[in-house]
């Protein structure tokens, strides 16, 4: 659960759509745990999405609520074992505020497969930190 409750570590880097993110307060995830993070939209717009952990169990799950830049929502990452392995599952809702919110269907098509990419980015990144 350390990949979920310590994103920051993690999330920038090559290839990744977010420029910055900050853990606030730094140390051990807990309810009221925020991170500040700024995504690349494209070559010169950024986005500011704030999110704050709304419930954490040890190793188990994982939950928060997001908002920013015309959305709102909640993610919740689960772990679970099944049969000898390990399944991380994401739930994640969104609604498109102010403006965007006629837009929200639109929104959430364009969104699917690149949050499907993110849960794949998730699980190689687990299995190549695997002993």
């Amino acid at each position: 659960m350390a990949l979920v409750s310590d994103v920051q570590r993690w999330a920038v880097g090559p290839g990744s759509p977010v420029a910055a993110m900050d853990k606030i307060p730094r140390g051990p995830t807990r309810v009221g745990t925020r991170w500040r993070e700024v995504v690349r939209l494209g070559p010169w717009a950024r986005m500011t999405v704030w999110s704050e952990v709304t419930a954490v169990e040890a190793d188990r799950m994982l939950a928060e609520r997001f908002w920013g830049a015309g959305m709102r929502g909640t993610l919740a990452y689960i772990i679970r074992p099944d049969d000898g392995h390990t399944v991380l599952r994401q739930q994640e809702h969104l609604d498109a505020v102010g403006w965007l919110r006629p837009f929200g269907g639109l929104i959430a098509r364009i969104l699917a497969p690149r949050l499907h990419r993110r849960l794949l980015a998730v699980r190689d990144l687990l299995e190549t930190a695997a002993p």
